[in-house]
């Protein structure tokens, strides 16, 4: 009996060896990835989801987790989210933003509570309240796109403008970037300017509004591509395409499509999935104790029929 269970202790002490040699050796224990999350203005239109598409590939190739969290275009409901989230713990953030004013506090507050925070696309009131800033000087875009429909028009008519919901970064900076040219331009006169929120839908509703008005319009002037698309379907159910130009921003499929068809005649591209993955990137670089700039632009391109080849997928 006593050899028994001698051998039965030799054969655990064995065992507890082994265990303690394994966790000694080096070989680092399975972790739990990283958590992180994005939120998002809203996730209604194809560059939202192309954005939060960019994000999520560059997690699975970095080896974390990011959970997409949709504002649905509501400031307080997406500081909520921000809130929740930092008070059950996360590794870092991601925020488009609804509003540049309203969200700065949750930044701030996740900052205190040490997590970093990466604004994307959109930049926020104070810039400094956030770890980085990757996106665009959404005033480039603007000025781009409007340059386009000016030279179209050669200098001179009456255009009308679809803003994105009021308040909003891109909706501002995109505007200031209009007026700029526009005032360069006293030939030309702005006869309607009205957001329609993003939304195909609303843009349609308002552009029918305005030809119904009988004011003379050469040029429709978007923010995005998805109100470009609603302004076009009412233009050519006018039978008016002839004479209106409808232009873009964001160089969504649909739009591509439709400027390589001839219907839409300009749309800008701002580099979409590329901020996508610099965002994620800078995020867990900013957890991993690294740096990473202010603020990282990407680059705006117009594109016409001339070169939408090059970027049809």
């Amino acid at each position: 009996m006593k050899t028994k269970k001698t051998i039965a202790v030799l054969l655990i002490l064995v065992l507890v060896m082994g265990t303690l040699a394994a966790c000694s050796s080096g070989k680092p224990a399975a972790e739990t990835p990283k958590k992180y999350a994005l939120f998002m203005s809203h996730m209604t239109n194809a560059f939202t989801i192309e954005l939060s598409d960019a994000v999520k590939a560059k997690a699975a190739e970095l080896g974390v987790e990011v959970t997409v969290n949709d504002g649905g275009k509501d400031a307080a409901k997406q500081i909520s989210q921000i809130e929740t989230t930092v008070n059950q713990g996360i590794d870092g953030i991601i925020i488009e933003p609804v509003s540049v004013d309203a969200i700065v506090p949750a930044v701030k507050a996740a900052r205190e509570a040490g997590i970093p925070v990466v604004i994307v696309n959109q930049q926020i009131s104070d810039p400094t309240a956030a770890s980085a800033y990757v996106g665009v000087a959404n005033k480039d875009g603007g000025a781009m796109e409007m340059t386009k429909a000016v030279e179209d028009m050669g200098g001179t008519g009456n255009v009308a403008i679809l803003l994105g919901p009021m308040g909003s970064d891109a909706q501002i900076g995109r505007s200031e970037g209009y007026k700029s040219v526009v005032d360069a331009n006293p030939g030309v006169k702005v006869v309607f300017e009205s957001t329609a929120n993003w939304t195909t839908d609303e843009a349609l509703k308002l552009v029918e509004n305005w030809l119904q008005a009988g004011k003379e319009i050469k040029a429709i002037v978007a923010q995005n591509d998805g109100m470009a698309l609603g302004a076009l379907k009412a233009v050519e159910d006018a039978k008016l395409q002839a004479t209106i130009k409808v232009y873009g921003l964001d160089a969504t499929p649909d739009a591509l499509a439709a400027v390589k068809e001839g219907r839409l005649a300009a749309t800008v591209s701002q580099s979409t999935t590329t901020q996508g993955l610099e965002a994620m990137a800078a995020v867990v670089k900013l957890s991993n104790g690294e740096t990473v700039p202010a603020e990282l632009l990407v680059d705006f391109t117009l594109i016409t029929k001339d070169n939408v080849d090059q970027f049809i997928k």
